[in-house]
């Protein structure tokens, strides 16, 4: 199964999450090999990605989906983020985009703003999955960068990586809905497949 398919077996239940982490990350969660975060100045101030500690192998499934991953229905994205990222309570949200897009415009403060900006930087929609944003807000796997020559793919490594190496993925798998593109650019945020468009020009 791809690494980043949802598969139910992988799941820990909330009471055996920590025995998990204990047992499956040795280091951060959810990464299956030691690993840390390092700031990468390369691609912008306050930007991080994930660095290897150890020689990894190729063929080396690296990181594991868990219940860390939250997934939300385009539907209920305006929502939770009225419920979870938006700091003043009182802010109501305004008309949706249209009659396809159910995310409703929210009026936010600076700090708001930019807590949603990360928020939706850090999330990503499957392929498989249009209609499911993905948030993983306690999973290191939110820093992975993109490369247009990845060392990582959705089913494991793609070679050798040295230690002190920095853990790359192509965004360009991922889905790329009207939905999360018309969110997405309200906050100035690319979506993962544009991202890797741009990468690649």
């Amino acid at each position: 199964m791809a690494l980043f398919e949802r598969d139910p077996v992988s799941v820990s239940s909330p009471q055996d999450s920590d025995d998990d982490d204990a047992l499956l990350f040795p280091t951060l969660p959810a990464f299956l090999c030691p690993v840390e975060i390092r700031e990468t100045p390369s691609i912008g101030p306050g930007h991080n990605g994930v660095f290897a500690l150890v020689d990894i192998p190729s063929d080396t499934k690296f990181w594991k989906w868990t219940n860390r991953v939250h997934q939300i229905h385009k539907d209920d994205l305006h929502h939770y983020i009225q419920q979870n990222i938006i700091i003043d309570k009182d802010v109501q949200p305004q008309q949706s985009f249209d009659d396809k897009a159910t995310i409703g415009i929210i009026e936010a403060g600076r700090d708001d703003e930019e807590a949603i900006r990360i928020f939706l930087r850090q999330g990503f929609v499957l392929p498989n999955d249009p209609d499911v944003f993905c948030t993983n807000s306690t999973d290191a796997g939110r820093f992975m960068n993109h490369s247009p020559t990845p060392n990582c793919g959705p089913d494991g490594t793609l070679r050798l990586i040295k230690a002190g190496e920095e853990l790359t993925m192509n965004y360009g798998f991922h889905g790329n809905p009207q939905w999360y593109q018309d969110i997405c650019a309200q906050y100035g945020v690319l979506t993962e497949r544009q991202v890797a468009e741009l990468a690649s020009k």
